[in-house]
């Protein structure tokens, strides 16, 4: 039987801050000496969910969990088939108790899901899914709690990877790949009662504070104020807090969630970025809603991709051109984002594709070989960088050394030899 090397790209879930130049831990080797290498990452670094969906609904859980297998060789391989891959959550097995999604799923989404099972039909474990050249499994409903109800928003799923060997028997292996979700939306910083998100609402006659207790319900009554049928820009038919619980995306297109809107309402995020510019929100930062000053999600060390001094890039303006550029009308939501070459250079153009959808040499996604956006190699977090210190000693990208796919030894230099350090050019 055919013995069968798994690596993981994303880690296992490990809290620490890592040193990049520090040796390889104990008992993890620096080659691979398998016949496959198995390659899993998050298509975005960090997936975001609501706290509550009573009120109204901005996001699903909805995880996506991409994977490509290679097969080492001369040349390796990119493979699909004659393997087959499943997913399961250790840890958690089951969203009972965790949120209110499936109390309010079919009024929000128009589908009656089953406890636990997502949008797309999968569940906290299943079959990954064949496509084209890599493997998924899309909408996985994983909650930032572990079934003790700790909350931990990098949570890991073990991944098996089944391979027919040649006398048809099945070979078994287990890896661990990130699946990061976070519930840290701090819409509180604004519309929690008495603040300033709230003081064109009703005063409170018991706490003589504009507004209410419930953060989600001062949002929706905000709302009514300039745009509800009495509102000072009336763009609804309906006061919102009569609808209840509202998806964003019903009126306010959202690519996110391929939702279509209605027509005339701008995006969900050009009318978020757009309403909480520097004069209306001045103390607003990408934290205030993205995760989080808990969860901070954007951790890769790399230098101006990271943080400059305490501050993250996307705050400085250098990523996404900050939160006036984030409200631009010219700008299209989850398509106009930062690209490879525009702090590598052209050389390393990707095109019209996104970086999470891009590929480099032989056919491997550029996220498999630099990681998850947000967190790219090397990482803050010891979970994204523990596999390419697997595979290959160091936290940097994958590529420094061939064999980690090539099982014979190349001539020439290696195609990814320009990435090592520094990386920002």
């Amino acid at each position: 039987m055919k013995r069968i090397s798994i690596i993981v790209l994303a880690g296992v879930i490990f809290f620490g801050v890592c040193i990049a130049g520090q040796a390889t831990p104990a008992g993890i080797t620096a080659k691979p000496d398998g016949d496959y290498v198995l390659i899993g990452w998050n298509d975005l670094g960090m997936h975001c969910i609501n706290p509550s969906y009573a009120e109204l609904a901005l996001l699903p859980p909805f995880n996506n969990l991409w994977v490509q297998v290679i097969r080492r060789g001369n040349p390796p391989k990119v493979v699909t088939s004659g393997i087959s891959l499943e997913y399961s959550i250790p840890n958690n097995k089951t969203v009972k108790g965790k949120t209110d999604f499936w109390q309010y799923a079919y009024q929000l989404f128009g589908v009656d899901l089953p406890l636990g099972i997502g949008l797309t039909g999968n569940g906290l474990s299943g079959k990954m899914k064949a496509v084209g050249d890599h493997f998924e499994a899309t909408g996985i409903p994983v909650l930032p709690y572990d079934d003790q109800l700790d909350w931990n928003p990098f949570q890991t799923a073990t991944v098996t990877l089944r391979a027919n060997s040649g006398k048809g028997k099945k070979a078994v292996e287990k890896i661990k790949v990130v699946l990061p979700v976070s519930d840290e939306i701090n819409c509180a910083q604004c519309h929690m009662q008495g603040m300033d998100g709230t003081v064109n609402l009703p005063v409170d006659t018991i706490s003589g504070l504009t507004g209410t207790e419930n953060v989600n319900l001062n949002i929706l009554m905000v709302h009514d104020y300039y745009n509800g049928p009495g509102g000072l820009t009336p763009s609804t038919q309906k006061n919102l807090v009569d609808m209840q619980p509202v998806l964003c995306a019903q009126c306010h297109s959202s690519n996110a969630l391929g939702a279509a809107g209605d027509g005339t309402s701008k995006s969900v995020s050009l009318a978020m970025h757009g309403w909480h510019n520097p004069d209306m929100a001045p103390d607003a930062t990408c934290y205030s809603c993205h995760p989080g000053e808990l969860t901070q999600c954007l951790r890769t060390a790399i230098n101006g991709m990271g943080y400059l001094g305490t501050e993250p890039s996307c705050q400085t303006g250098l990523c996404h051109g900050g939160m006036t550029a984030m409200g631009d009308a010219n700008r299209e939501p989850w398509v106009t984002l930062p690209s490879c070459q525009e702090c590598h250079g052209v050389n390393y153009s990707t095109g019209t594709d996104l970086y999470r959808h891009a590929k480099g040499h032989g056919g491997v996604y550029c996220a498999a070989c630099h990681n998850s956006p947000h967190s790219w190699w090397p990482s803050k977090l010891w979970a994204d960088n523990l596999e390419p210190r697997r595979i290959q000693g160091t936290s940097y990208a994958i590529g420094r050394d061939c064999s980690v796919c090539h099982t014979k030894k190349k001539k020439g230099d290696s195609p990814h030899v320009t990435y090592y350090p520094p990386y920002h050019r």
